[in-house]
């Protein structure tokens, strides 16, 4: 979560024809019933005829209890790979608070809420199975369980794409496609790859205040919510220097980051 992977995935889907002439079929693994449906995809691959590469995406695959998770891919003819994306703390904490503010959680706590609450889960990742988890060993040693090999990626805004293509493509031996594939449209409303500034975060929350108290409509709810995040892209145009919202805690949460990753 909050490391890239809805721009890859659209990237992925803009791209599903050119990427199965090459060997590579993809699909993407929603939350709901996430086993389920793996099982489901796995059993129509193999009926189909495996690929060179299958490529299954997914937030919460990290999430499955790992024997479950292992038992769904036995199935698979090859070892599978977990390639997870590791970002700093200082940089995923806010942007998952921000996700959380604009989605349909609809946050009405403040961030430093969200901070105790987030410390307190990566400092114990192991007692609960709910929430986003960023205690990048825990989720090593979940997808090993699981049987996967597991590879790291280190998050960069300006090459992160780059890099997981061409580990995609490497393994299709085919890595003349990299220059071939068609950037996906642009975001719009609220999609995940795109972000509120951290100056609108009191007019989000007194918005899913009024929404939850069904004052204002979750219709109007999101036609507010896409206006503050076009506020915000001017906002960051216009803005000198980084964002307060994020810099406030961002000494902070290094420390922290090392504390619980250390070397991620």
């Amino acid at each position: 979560m909050k490391t890239g992977s809805t721009a890859f995935q659209d990237l992925l889907k803009n791209n599903y024809s050119l990427l199965e002439q090459s060997g590579i079929r993809y699909h993407f693994l929603r939350n709901k019933h996430l086993l389920e449906n793996l099982e489901a995809v796995l059993q129509d691959e193999e009926k189909r005829g495996w690929p060179r590469v299958l490529f299954l995406s997914s937030e919460f695959l990290c999430r499955a209890e790992p024997l479950h998770l292992k038992a769904a891919l036995k199935s698979v003819p090859a070892r599978a790979e977990a390639v997870l994306v590791a970002r700093p703390l200082r940089e995923i904490y806010p942007s998952l608070y921000l996700q959380n503010l604009k989605g349909p959680v609809m946050r009405t706590s403040s961030y430093e809420e969200f901070l105790k609450d987030q410390i307190d889960l990566d400092r114990r990742p192991e007692q609960s199975k709910g929430g986003e988890r960023f205690r990048y060993q825990f989720l090593e040693e979940q997808m090993r369980t699981a049987g996967c090999a597991v590879h790291w990626v280190s998050y960069e805004r300006s090459s992160l794409l780059k890099n997981l293509v061409s580990w995609l493509t490497y393994h299709a031996d085919t890595t003349e496609l990299s220059g071939k594939l068609k950037a996906p449209p642009g975001a719009k409303g609220l999609s995940p790859r795109r972000s509120l500034d951290g100056s609108v975060v009191d007019a989000a929350r007194c918005l899913n205040t009024l929404c939850r108290a069904e004052k204002v409509s979750r219709d109007d709810r999101e036609k507010l919510l896409t206006s503050l995040l076009d506020s915000s892209d001017r906002i960051r145009l216009q803005r000198k220097g980084p964002d307060p919202f994020i810099e406030k805690y961002a000494a902070w949460l290094d420390a922290l980051d090392d504390e619980l990753n250390g070397d991620f």
